[in-house]
């Protein structure tokens, strides 16, 4: 067994560890959104994207697609070509600029219309329907499942229509669908929603996020954010229209805006953090988004808010002005004196309208990209908050084949030592462009090896919750400069939760206006769950179990070595044992975390600077391998073991995350 010591002085915090260390970004990307958090069931449920044409890849006389005129994913169901006709009509629409259209050119006495096919419904639970019509006063079946709804009589005019279905018996692999037998029908949007959710959010995913609770989310974005417009997302959302994102190339309904997203803050009970788009965005629009969320009645925008239903200001205190305007990736790139200069104009106006806000600037690991910090704080260092840095580690996600598992669970545990190092650098090329100590906003940061577009899952095992567990040591062992900490992502995508069922993705002439279309389920898919990854169980712990001060630690012990992975170098010495502790300045209750980079051994650790008689209770994150990871066939695989009246010295399990929190409080 490895032998270990950590010298603790109780007499010498680092800092304060601020609230805004253990959260999360949101953005609008994959299946984070829809199909993620929120809970609505159909795709493109407003018909803006672009409608099928051909079985093969181009032009000929005989093979046109069935489903010609039905915006994908829809479908068309009984098509016959000479009897019906499908428009995705951009004359006659309800909102955005297009709806879709059934004429029946030549009555046959069968129903012909559109399904959505991919709809998992689970026996005995109630489903909510919207509908939004318009005809020619013909009956109309909607079914859901083997489940019918028929309105008699569709009027002239865009009428909602409403209905809750109750499912029998379990259905995997469901459709929607609309339908009818004479005449012409315009759909404006459909919905198809549980009719258990909450503001619109999946029931059971809130559940899940109320176990870590993390403290603040940020949200749009991400590259998302740099061409959003947020007024376009707020109000009834039948009439937001939908677009076509041009940094995922996916369709956006704006079905969840600003009002949905402070929902989702207020039900998981933590901070909402807003981006501004700087890509495409003005200082008009960054200034009206800042008065619609803190300005009270009386303002115009506080006005608009209280119309839309909420009278309370939303009271969104931190900010980024902007989001890695320094990448060619990013709609409205531009070089660091033209950015430091446009922060200068928005910060200030911003400010103009609430001066309470806390305004972080886009910055970049180390110097990189052109000098971009050095040149970015010379001219607005002075009006800045903070400065943001995004970082992932490993960076084989482009690669064809990523490495195995195996080859990558030692680079991931040593990553956060490459993390820590780019802080430090970051923090020295900060200090010489800045009067005064201005504090790191590591808003960005996970690993990244096998994720791709469009849905960019990562199989997260045990391996990166202990990259997680040191990399959140580095900012606590940091605490007087690092102020804010978020991972990389939320949902679904590089995520702490992944929600199913997932999507089966399509391009639809992509690049010639079109997108990635999530066209049905998986086949063979799971129920809708929520499974956590690892790094989730870290995250909780941290997060539940802290203190408001860092205290200062030592480590003595053997080092572990490590070959080289994707972007990440190869290391010959790291500290096998990883450690930070923090400490209830009120209480004098210590909370200490513990990350064992041996992936093959225990290491027996003594502690100096406390008292050692003391009782401590150990919540462990341990899996019978480093490469071990949650499934929705087996959830459970790395999970919290809590072992109570743990007395010191403490033995720490190959590749495990220790949390271990003082019974005795101490004097400080």
């Amino acid at each position: 067994m490895e032998k270990a010591t950590i010298r603790f002085d109780l007499d010498n915090t680092i800092g304060e560890v601020h609230n805004h260390l253990y959260g999360a970004n949101l953005e609008h990307i994959g299946q984070a959104i829809y199909g993620g958090v929120w809970a609505e069931m159909l795709r493109d449920r407003k018909f803006a994207g672009n409608d099928h044409m051909y079985t093969t890849a181009s032009e000929g006389l005989h093979n046109i697609h069935p489903s010609i005129g039905v915006v994908a994913p829809w479908e068309a169901l009984n098509p016959h070509y000479e009897n019906v006709r499908y428009v995705h009509d951009n004359t006659t629409f309800y909102t955005g600029r297009q709806s879709q259209r059934i004429t029946i050119r030549n009555k046959d006495g069968e129903s012909h219309g559109i399904q959505q096919v991919g709809l998992y419904l689970q026996a005995g639970k109630e489903y909510n329907v919207r509908v939004v019509l318009r005809g020619e006063g013909q009956a109309v079946d909607i079914q859901l499942g083997d489940n019918s709804w028929v309105l008699s009589s569709i009027g002239e005019e865009w009428q909602t229509y409403t209905h809750t279905f109750t499912v029998d018996s379990l259905v995997e692999n469901g459709a929607f669908s609309i339908s009818i037998t004479t005449g012409t029908l315009w759909i404006g949007c459909a919905s198809v929603m549980p009719a258990d959710n909450i503001k619109g959010f999946r029931a059971d995913l809130i559940e899940a996020l109320k176990d870590w609770s993390p403290t603040h989310l940020r949200w749009p974005g991400g590259n998302f954010v740099s061409a959003y417009h947020w007024q376009f997302a707020i109000g009834d959302r039948d009439l937001r229209p939908a677009y076509l994102d041009p940094a995922w190339w996916l369709w956006e309904s704006n079905d969840m805006g600003t009002d949905e997203f402070i929902d989702l803050c207020h039900l998981i009970g933590c901070e909402p953090v807003l981006t501004i788009n700087m890509g495409d965005g003005t200082i008009e629009e960054a200034v009206a988004w800042v008065e619609y969320c803190n300005g009270d009645a009386t303002t115009t925008y506080g006005k608009l808010r209280t119309d839309n239903g909420y009278p309370d200001p939303h009271n969104v205190n931190v900010w980024f002005v902007g989001n890695e305007q320094f990448g060619n990736w990013q709609v409205g790139h531009v070089d660091a004196e033209t950015y430091a200069h446009r922060y200068i104009e928005f910060a200030s106006a911003m400010r103009q309208v609430d001066n309470t806000l806390t305004l972080i600037g886009v910055g970049v690991p180390s110097n990189l990209y052109g000098h971009w910090n050095e040149q970015v704080l010379n001219i607005a260092g002075d009006q800045m908050d903070q400065l943001s840095v995004h970082y992932y580690s490993i960076r084989t996600e482009k690669w064809d084949t990523p490495p195995s598992p195996e080859h990558l669970f030692l680079p991931k545990i040593a990553a956060s030592y490459e993390v820590g190092q780019m802080l430090d650098a970051t923090l020295d090329i900060m200090d010489e462009h800045t009067d005064q100590p201005l504090p790191i906003a590591f808003d960005e940061w996970n690993t990244f090896y096998g994720a791709k577009s469009p849905d960019y899952i990562e199989d997260y095992n045990l391996a990166d919750a202990l990259y997680t567990g040191s990399l959140l040591n580095a900012c606590i062992n940091r605490a007087d400069r690092i102020k804010y900490s978020a991972i990389y992502h939320l949902t679904n995508v590089m995520a702490c939760y992944i929600v199913s069922p997932l999507y089966e993705w399509q391009p639809i002439s992509l690049g010639r206006g079109g997108g990635w279309v999530p066209v049905s389920i998986i086949e063979a898919t799971n129920p809708p769950t929520v499974i956590k990854s690892p790094p989730t169980l870290v995250l909780e712990l941290m997060t539940k179990y802290r203190g408001s001060k860092a205290i200062h630690s030592e480590v003595t012990c053997n080092t572990i070595s490590s070959p080289s992975a994707g972007n990440l170098p190869a290391f010959e010495a790291i500290p096998m044992i990883d450690v930070s502790a923090t400490i209830d300045p009120d209480t004098g209750q210590i909370f200490i975390s513990i990350v064992n980079c041996n992936v093959n051994d225990s290491v027996e650790i003594e502690f100096t600077g406390l008292d050692n008689t003391s009782i401590y209770t150990a919540h462990i994150v341990s899996g019978e391998t480093p490469t071990a990871i949650n499934t929705f066939d087996a959830p459970q695989t790395v999970s919290i073991d809590v072992q109570h009246n743990v007395a010191l010295p403490l033995v720490v399990l190959p590749h495990s995350y220790v949390m271990l929190v003082s019974q005795k409080h101490f004097e400080n």
